[in-house]
C-alpha cells in the first residue's frame, strides 16, 4: 500500500489532500486560499500516514489527540465518510 494511493482515493472521495514532505497526508475540506500566507485552507483537517502495513489517522476531539489504526482502505474511507462527512 502507498500514500499516493491514499491520497487518490480520498480525492476520488472529494477531499482536499495534501502530500508533505515527510509521506504524509494532511486532509480535510477545501476552504479556500490565503493570499497572504499563500496557503490553502482546509477545515475539518486530519493527517495520514503509514505505519508498518497499517493506514494511521491523526485527528483531534477538542483538544484530545486521537490516533485511529486501519488495515484497509476500504475500513479507512468508511471511517473517513463517517467521522469528516464532506458538507453540500
Amino acid at each position: 500500500m502507498k500514500i499516493e494511493e491514499i491520497k487518490t482515493r480520498l480525492e476520488a472521495e472529494g477531499y482536499s489532500v495534501m502530500l508533505l514532505k515527510d509521506a504524509s497526508l494532511t486532509v480535510g475540506q477545501d476552504d479556500g486560499y490565503d493570499k497572504e500566507l499563500g496557503l490553502k485552507m482546509l477545515k475539518n483537517a486530519f493527517g495520514v500516514e503509514l505505519k508498518s502495513d497499517l493506514i494511521v489517522a491523526d485527528y483531534a476531539i477538542g483538544q484530545i489527540p486521537i490516533e485511529k489504526e486501519f488495515k484497509t482502505i476500504e475500513e479507512f474511507l468508511k471511517f473517513v465518510r463517517q467521522v469528516f462527512p464532506l458538507e453540500g
